[in-house]
């Protein structure tokens, strides 16, 4: 049961480091912010960009926002790892008296591991109704972005 319960317990724990952070430029634009952890893949981050982007219209009081910018690429974080060796044999036992034998040792050389987090960076308008035409290549409707993801 143990195996089980600690994958799932990283998985749920690491899978939450997906953040966006919102930077008001003035009062109708803002750059938000997008970061995920190496287990988080760019659409991820992108998806909880545009989600960040029609909440802080909505609380802006806009209905529409368009994508002036757009930047995305990854963080590299370098992980160690440890080297490890492990010996096996066999041992056996003649009253008081062991022997050890067939000793095998394996060795594994530390390593580094590449981790790739996903991040973006976007430059949003917004806009009110009648500023700008729904439907329009580039606008987005801030309530069907929170309605898509049960807001």
């Amino acid at each position: 049961m143990k195996k089980f319960l600690l994958p799932v317990f990283l998985f749920a724990s690491l899978s939450g480091c997906l953040s966006a952070h919102t930077e008001m430029l003035d009062e109708r634009t803002a750059i938000i912010s997008g970061k995920g952890s190496s287990f988080n893949d760019l659409a991820s981050v992108t998806h909880k960009v545009f989600l960040e982007a029609a909440t802080t219209a909505q609380q802006r009081g806009f209905q529409y926002f368009q994508i002036l910018d757009d930047k995305q690429g990854y963080r590299p974080t370098y992980v160690q790892n440890a080297a490890t060796s492990t010996t096996s044999g066999s041992v056996t036992r003649t009253g008081r008296h062991s022997t050890y034998y067939n000793e095998t040792t394996t060795s594994t050389p530390a390593s580094v591991t590449r981790l790739d987090k996903p991040m973006k960076e976007t430059v949003v308008r917004f806009y009110k109704t009648g500023e700008v035409t729904p439907g329009q290549p580039g606008i987005w409707s801030v309530q069907s972005i929170l309605s898509a993801n049960g807001g």
